[in-house]
């Protein structure tokens, strides 16, 4: 507790610094009323202990939500058409995945009504 005091005390603005023991004039130790109850309230906050358990990590993020039956015929059906639009299986085939999916990404959105195309 001692180390603790003098470390706090040893900064510039540390309120402690005045409750440190001083030797007077006379080179006798002078003691402040104010050292003991500071040191009381030192005391009372509790130590940092080397084998205290680290938190738990992070909760993981919940899945995503599960699409209901008539979600997944929608979107079906919402693919249908796109492959209709550009021309056939075809050349739905020879899309790359970022491709099907924004060309999908775009029809919920105008089916949903979220932009206005």
């Amino acid at each position: 507790m001692n180390e603790l005091i003098r470390r706090a005390s040893s900064h510039v603005n540390s309120p402690f610094a005045a409750l440190t023991v001083c030797k007077s004039p006379l080179n006798r130790p002078v003691y402040s009323p104010l050292l003991k109850s500071s040191q009381r309230s030192l005391s009372r906050i509790a130590p940092l202990h080397p084998n205290r358990k680290t938190p738990p990590p992070p909760l993981p993020p919940l899945p995503p939500k599960k699409k209901s039956k008539k979600e997944l015929e929608l979107e079906e059906k919402w693919e249908e058409e796109i492959i209709e639009d550009i021309g056939g299986i075809n050349e739905w085939l020879v899309l790359s995945e970022g491709e099907k999916n924004d060309l999908k990404r775009s029809k919920r959105d105008r089916e949903m009504g979220f932009c206005e195309d």
